[in-house]
């Protein structure tokens, strides 16, 4: 897909890197993450949920679970408290 993403993909061993699609789609669900709980801390946080819950997914279950997972982020609203995290 890109030649910095596809060396990051392998150096951490992940299998047939990162599909055109799948970028697309978690990049819809940093946008809505971002937007819905009012701010970008929760972007890459909620990206690496749906990682997780992507993980022994093949690529239409995969694409699946980050389709629902950018819909779930437009849905809950702001996220009311910050992160608290230094």
């Amino acid at each position: 897909m890109n030649p910095w993403l596809d060396r990051f993909a392998a150096g951490l061993d992940v299998p047939g890197g990162l599909t055109r699609d799948e970028a697309a789609l978690v990049l819809d669900l940093a946008g809505a993450t971002a937007r819905g709980a009012g701010a970008r801390q929760f972007a890459p946080l909620a990206a690496y949920l749906a990682g997780r819950a992507a993980a022994t997914s093949d690529e239409q279950e995969r694409l699946a679970v980050l389709q629902r997972a950018a819909e779930l982020a437009g849905e809950l609203g702001a996220a009311g408290q910050p992160l608290g995290i230094d």
